[in-house]
């Protein structure tokens, strides 16, 4: 009986997991590779249609009434806090946030209440307690590091890709191009998440949305001081009246020399971080070549002596 039990909270981690990584699928089909998660606020034009299918017209609705309820039992704070974070890291669609949401704060009581249940009624082997136990605060702790690595690797991208796309729009600009045409040439040439933010801060414009504000959003979108920087030049320009072309040049001026600092920098840390590699895997083999032999010529001799 309580194998069953076991199997089925598995089964509904396993569950909720695969959710997680696979509804965009599902539920949007697939999508060019430019346009991503601007769906929130009206439909994205140039997306594939996808055919009718069961799963999606039956499965997905009655999951998003389920998980929906599941959200409603949660605090407002707390649910706000997991979308920001989720933005951060590129999520926004509605059904991942509450299948987040189910893992981390659904499936830690289900393994705790099963743990408890099979250890009162049932005699059950230690490995298996053990990781009903291990089960717990995995299933809380993973999707907090899962959510902090994309997050990282998410603004990595965006500080790549940023001097590149300031050295295009400050070309852009000073050839005769307003700023929201120029900003719409970049989001075109630039890839990654840095284009899909700025095809996503064009659209709010479209909406009626200030670009002040939109600047702004994409400011909490991605939260990187760079970006930061620029952003609240271009709003100060906007306000005061300041030539932008001019801003854009040196923004893009400085945005190239803190690139070559940080390239400077890690190339000063790389020694320091190859000590350790260093003295655990290449020493040991130079000890084992150097010392092997001298080793086996004093053995053969004690032996030798001994007898």
């Amino acid at each position: 009986m309580f194998l069953y039990l076991i199997f089925g909270a598995v089964f509904l981690a396993v569950f909720f997991v695969f959710l997680f990584f696979t509804i965009p699928s599902i539920s949007k089909g697939k999508k060019k590779k430019n346009i991503e998660r601007i769906a929130r606020y009206t439909e994205v034009k140039n997306i594939e249609e996808k055919k009718p299918s069961f799963i999606r017209d039956s499965f997905v609705p009655a999951l998003k009434k389920i998980l929906g309820v599941m959200r409603k039992v949660l605090p407002k704070n707390l649910i706000n806090s997991v979308k920001e974070r989720l933005e951060l890291a590129g999520i926004q669609d509605v059904l991942r946030i509450d299948v987040f949401l189910a893992i981390k704060f659904f499936l830690p009581f289900v393994f705790l209440f099963l743990l408890i249940f099979l250890s009162l009624f049932f005699t059950i082997a230690p490995i298996l307690r053990i990781v009903l136990v291990l089960f717990v605060p995995i299933t809380y702790i993973f999707p907090d590091y899962y959510l902090k690595s994309r997050t990282a690797k998410r603004q990595n991208e965006i500080k790549r890709s940023l001097p590149n796309a300031l050295d295009l729009l400050t070309i852009s600009v000073e050839a005769g191009l307003g700023f929201d045409q120029a900003l719409y040439k970049v989001s075109n040439n630039i890839k990654g998440e840095l284009g899909t933010e700025f095809k996503r801060t064009l659209k709010e414009m479209e909406l009626g949305i200030t670009r002040k504000e939109a600047l702004r959003n994409l400011s909490k979108r991605t939260k990187i001081s760079e970006l930061d920087t620029f952003i609240f030049s271009i709003i100060q320009a906007d306000i005061f009246g300041i030539s932008i072309g001019k801003v854009l040049r040196v923004q893009s001026a400085e945005m190239r020399t803190k690139r070559r600092q940080i390239a400077e920098e890690k190339g000063v840390k790389a020694p320091v971080k190859l000590v350790f590699p260093t003295i655990l895997f290449l020493f040991p083999a130079l000890m084992v070549i150097i010392l092997g032999p001298a080793v086996i010529r004093i053995w053969d001799t004690l032996k030798v002596i001994t007898k």
